[in-house]
């Protein structure tokens, strides 16, 4: 990780002490999924999460379930509603040598939709919405978002993700990633204050520039046999 100015060694000591001091509230159990089209289950693992300048965060992991269903132009699109998206919390690295981290947690702001496309390499997806990311800084909470994000099975500026394949249609694996939409920087709010703010964009480089920030997750997504029959046409 490249920084411009040095974090000093009082602020990266309270950093240390606020980040153990903070306790980590485990993801709620996320309500049911909807059933108003044809359902589908996805896990996601193994993820890298890197916001601007830091290091990759890795291990992100995250359940979400949603419909496909035909559009009037007879094509496929996919919906996960806000509620049954759920990213676990992370520890992002903020230096060299991973002593200091801080607790971020990333939360959907909206539904996230996309295309729907079955392929001879597997099932293609495109999912698109808004999250805003949450990090434990200084006893102070700060906000950055809502912004836009995308998590496809295809292209997404350098990164190349992979369709989902599989002869089971309970266990289709596959690869999401995303890199193309700008982060902006922190909100200055009472929870977190402008010297507090100016700190966490200085450590971390926001606002940060599409292709600067990305996503990716390994994914496994459920289909039935009925439903996976259905999409085909």
């Amino acid at each position: 990780m490249s920084i411009t100015r040095p974090i000093p060694v009082l602020t990266a000591l309270l950093l240390i002490v606020a980040t153990a001091a903070i306790p980590q509230t485990p993801a709620m159990a996320s309500p049911a999924c909807p059933t108003d089209g044809i359902p589908f289950s996805n896990q996601l693992s193994n993820g890298n999460v890197k916001i601007g300048r830091l290091d990759p965060a890795t291990g992100a992991s995250g359940t979400a379930c949603g419909v496909v269903v035909f559009t009037p132009e007879l094509t496929l699109k996919a919906t996960i509603p806000q509620e049954n998206l759920v990213f676990e919390p992370l520890s992002v690295p903020i230096d060299k040598l991973g002593l200091i981290n801080v607790p971020v947690r990333i939360k959907p702001a909206s539904d996230f939709t996309g295309p729907v496309e079955f392929a001879a390499d597997g099932i293609h997806i495109a999912l698109t919405g808004e999250v805003v990311a949450e990090a434990d800084i200084l006893l102070n909470t700060c906000t950055i978002g809502p912004f836009r994000t995308s998590l496809t099975t295809d292209h997404s500026g350098a990164l190349i993700g992979a369709p989902f394949a599989g002869t089971d249609p309970a266990n289709l694996t596959g690869k999401l990633v995303g890199n193309e939409d700008a982060v902006p920087r922190a909100n200055r709010t009472w929870k977190c204050p402008i010297l507090i703010a100016d700190l966490f964009d200085a450590i971390t480089g926001l606002p940060s520039p599409a292709g600067q920030s990305w996503l990716t997750f390994d994914s496994s997504l459920t289909l039935t046999p009925a439903a996976a029959t259905t999409l085909r046409g």
